[in-house]
């Protein structure tokens, strides 16, 4: 899926579709998918997404009851598609859900554990899950987490190694530091429009380093006329309510994450019929989708919240 169909992002030799797809809310089980079993709705959300033009694939969290299902869809397609694993979340058993940890004993049981049950060489990304503040930054470096990532690139374990945060400030400050190949961050109406989101994207043109959104949908909030609340974890710091005049389109959502600077916008569903909602939206308005009332709107309500 991208622009111009005939081509895919490039950045260090890793091919990024240009929608991508998150895989956090199906793989858990939904409730509007209550004719399906989870595995079987996994499925169906993947065919559907390949089909449809979608070849990356974020793994976010690390789901054992998952791996099945995936390692069943890219076996005859791996060198076709690429994936993020994240290094930061190993699941607990006992809560039977994901917990982050900056244990590098565990996240190297992870990371080791996602290639033996997916049954492959290497993942395209190996990425280190949400750094949310400068402390938790010292921490992966004292922990050996940064070391581990370049290493495994070094040994052809990962293609490439990128980092996740909220904070762009953060991010310059670690990409200034590192020889990272991609980073992951929210980029939609609210933070794009933040003078640190541009002095990021502006920093990672020129080191080449991937851009990958996430949040770009703003949890579908943006697709209603009626007053909304849009929380500060992904509206860069900024809480505040708002009406908009005319509802958002999925395709205005993710032309706007592509035009402020992003390789790939990574999205979540939860069913097929929601993923053909958003892959229609775009098709439809591909290159046409005009967003400016739209970030004029969120411009003053961040101004006057």
């Amino acid at each position: 899926m991208s622009k111009d169909s005939n081509k895919k992002n490039q950045s260090n030799g890793i091919n990024l579709s240009t929608l991508g797809l998150g895989i956090e809310h199906f793989a858990r089980g939904v409730r509007k998918a209550t004719n399906l079993t989870r595995d079987e709705n996994s499925k169906l959300i993947l065919d559907e997404a390949y089909k449809s033009g979608i070849t990356h694939f974020d793994l976010v969290f690390n789901l054992p009851y998952f791996f099945d299902v995936f390692r069943e869809f890219i076996k005859d397609k791996r060198e076709k598609i690429t994936f993020t694993t994240h290094l930061g979340s190993f699941y607990n058993e006992k809560a039977n859900g994901h917990s982050k940890t900056r244990s590098l004993n565990k996240i190297k049981q992870t990371y080791e554990g996602m290639l033996d049950n997916l049954d492959v060489d290497y993942a395209d990304i190996a990425l280190i899950q949400f750094v949310t503040h400068s402390e938790d930054y010292e921490k992966v470096v004292k922990n050996g987490l940064l070391d581990y990532a370049f290493q495994l690139k070094k040994e052809g374990k990962a293609k490439a190694v990128g980092l996740s945060a909220h904070k762009p400030d953060l991010l310059i400050k670690i990409i200034e530091e590192n020889e990272l190949d991609v980073i992951m961050l929210p980029l939609n109406f609210a933070t794009g429009i933040l003078d640190s989101t541009k002095k990021l994207i502006q920093c990672c043109k020129e080191r080449s380093i991937a851009v990958i959104a996430i949040k770009n949908l703003l949890k579908g909030k943006a697709f209603t006329t009626k007053k909304t609340d849009y929380p500060a974890y992904f509206c860069g710091g900024n809480r505040f309510t708002l009406t908009l005049n005319k509802p958002t389109t999925p395709a205005q959502c993710f032309n706007y994450g592509l035009d402020s600077g992003a390789e790939t916008v990574v999205f979540g569903v939860k069913t097929v019929d929601e993923l053909k909602l958003n892959i229609k939206s775009y098709q439809t308005e591909k290159g046409i989708a005009d967003y400016n009332h739209t970030l004029k709107e969120f411009k003053q309500a961040i101004q006057t919240s």
